[in-house]
């Protein structure tokens, strides 16, 4: 249970989250009222009433103001879909119950890092890449990340090179005053993990007590990093970035906000992508808490989300500066069953300077409490009401949870094996548990662009599965529906135990149409057919990338050629480097790309 259980370094800072947005929703405003549909999603493309207008008139229509809040496109147009911390330093370190802020890598820089070229084996260019699955939802984020480095890249104290993603957990209120020129989404936190396997370790400073209890702890498989994103938000103005498109300058404007979060040792066994432990949710806020009775007579909890922050802070641009304690609801008491196991004062220290020590807190429990701990659910509460919100956070009898959280059915010809973990207050079922799985859109708001089932029902699953009991995980196979081409869509699949309210979890999925694009085969390729089908919609979408190799000109495509056939073959699947990077481009498509540019005859991926 990794960073409840294990040496700690807690960090905190800032955070820049780049991502373009135009994709985001399903129409854009445009002249007299009217609204445009500007891309198919589904298949990557302009849609066709959009295809009337050129792409100077389009992105007119997605750099407008609204007159109300950014522009018609929202609020970055620009954004390269990079990630990179502000000023993220190690804040704390030791072992369950003796953190302390002071150590030898207090005040040390922590980075996540790009991907190494997989071909020349070159150093990271780029840093992580934040990428949606389903551009039009909220709850399928995801990171690409290709390492981690602390301290200074001359001198660093560990260094991890290898290619993972970790996506959005427990989207949930974290702010009660939110910023007004902001989405709605700056009161939101998201919480992500990822986990390195111990050969991706490069180097690490053997002379630190700390890195080498973490690295060389007994039956230690990996390292694991838990951190959690809130307090996000453009870092310009509506008035500055109206300001900026109107003078031609098109800066690109990132989410800016704060990060918390702990790296420790991963263990055989443990979750990847997601936190581990016995799971509390705060039933007005949606915040999850993690907790784990450790051998050491010690109750950790995971309460970084648990308890909302007042207020966002003052100044919009200032995301290194502390973070300010969290609302004060009263005193926090932590239950077993009926009995209080301690109270936690507002002012102290665990709540006060939560950010310090990675928002996990460490009870010394007596053997008596431990044995209450060990068979009756957890809860925290609090007295006060702020907002319309409390702290009231009882233990899930049921969590269910997985590996997979966002999956890329082509990437699977033959479907994907998911073992789907349930435990009964941190332990395996009591009894014979039935799991009921029904599919949905990947975005159920209802304007959402593709809530027919035609763009989402096309998964072949058992629709029931059982837990034995004692056990703590089924397996089960998701395939693709025969006869369901050409077309393609979001899909999520929602887990639930059947007669219970807990335990609620979902997994996207991604499938992208195969198709000939209505061209003969054995014919050549045209430039305008490649512009039309695959290139316009990034152009148009993602203009960042045309920066570098303008996607609209046909001479500058051409020469970048060679780039772009390494770039987008599969070896780069999975980096940092893989183009497009917002991977939104279909087997298909690059097999269309690649005939144009190596002119060889037309031949349909079907």
């Amino acid at each position: 249970m990794s960073i409840l259980n294990g040496p700690r370094l807690n960090f905190w800072g800032g955070i820049r989250t780049n991502v373009s947005v135009p994709n985001n929703a399903a129409t854009l405003p445009i002249d007299n009222g009217q609204t445009l549909a500007l891309f198919d999603l589904t298949t990557s493309t302009v849609s066709p009433p959009a295809q009337a207008y050129s792409d100077d008139q389009l992105n007119q229509f997605i750099n407008a103001p609204t007159g109300v809040k950014y522009t018609a496109g929202g609020w970055n147009h620009y954004g390269q879909h990079s990630v990179d911390m502000q000023n993220v330093l190690i804040s704390s370190q030791g072992q369950p119950g003796d953190i302390s802020t002071h150590g030898d890598l207090i005040g040390q820089p922590l980075y996540l890092m790009g991907s190494v070229d997989p071909v020349t084996q070159n150093p990271p260019v780029t840093g992580p890449m934040m990428v949606d699955l389903d551009p039009t939802g909220t709850i399928s984020t995801q990171i690409f990340v290709g390492g981690l480095q602390i301290g200074s890249s001359d001198s660093p104290q560990l260094l991890i090179r290898g290619n993972t993603v970790c996506s959005s957990f427990d989207v949930a209120l974290r702010i009660l005053e939110g910023e007004p020129d902001a989405p709605g989404s700056n009161r939101i936190s998201g919480t992500f993990q990822l986990t390195f396997p111990l050969k991706d370790i490069v180097s690490y400073n053997q002379d630190s007590a700390i890195l080498k209890s973490i690295i060389e702890a007994p039956g230690a498989s990996g390292i694991v990093v838990r951190f959690v994103m809130f307090e996000m938000c453009p870092s310009m103005t509506t008035a500055e970035l109206d300001a900026d498109y109107a003078a031609k300058l098109f800066t690109a404007n990132p989410s800016i906000g704060r990060m918390v979060g702990t790296l420790a040792p991963a263990f055989p066994g443990e979750p990847l992508i997601f936190p581990a432990g016995r799971q509390l949710i705060n039933q007005t806020s949606g915040g999850t808490g993690y907790a784990t009775l450790t051998s050491d007579e010690l109750l950790s909890i995971d309460m970084l989300n648990i308890i909302p922050k007042q207020a966002f802070r003052s100044v919009r641009t200032d995301i290194t500066s502390p973070i300010g304690p969290n609302a004060d609801y009263g005193p926090v008491s932590i239950t077993a069953g009926s009995t209080r196991l301690t109270t936690l004062s507002p002012f102290g220290k665990d709540l006060q300077y939560y950010y310090l020590y990675g928002g996990i807190v460490d009870l010394p429990l007596s053997a008596e409490q431990q044995q209450l701990v060990a068979s009756q659910p957890l809860g925290i509460k609090a007295p006060l009401t702020l907002a319309k919100t409390t702290v009231n956070a009882p233990e899930q009898a049921y969590r269910l949870s997985a590996d997979q959280r966002n999956i890329y059915l082509d990437d699977h010809p033959d479907g994907v094996q998911i073992t789907l973990n349930v435990t009964q207050l941190g332990g395996p079922v009591t009894q014979d548990t039935v799991i009921k799985i029904t599919p949905g859109p990947s975005n159920d708001d209802e304007h959402a662009p593709y809530l027919d089932p035609e763009y989402w029902d096309f998964l072949v699953f058992e629709p029931q599965l059982t837990v034995s009991k004692g056990s703590a995980s089924v397996s089960f196979k998701v395939t693709l529906k025969p006869g369901s081409e050409p077309q393609a869509g979001f899909a999520t699949l929602n887990f639930s135990v059947v007669g219970s309210d807990d335990g609620a979890y979902f997994i996207n999925f991604r499938k992208f149409a195969q198709t000939s694009f209505g061209i003969a085969p054995g014919t050549s390729v045209t430039w305008d057919q490649v512009y039309e089908h695959v290139l316009r919609f990034h152009y148009l979408a993602f203009p960042a990338m045309s920066r570098y190799i303008p996607l609209n000109q046909q001479d500058a495509v051409w020469n970048a050629r060679q780039m772009i056939l390494a770039r987008t073959s599969e070896v780069y699947n999975g980096t940092t480097l893989y183009m497009p990077v917002v991977h939104s481009m279909s087997p298909s498509q690059r097999a269309l790309l690649k005939a144009w540019l190596t002119s060889e005859p037309w031949q349909p991926q079907l």
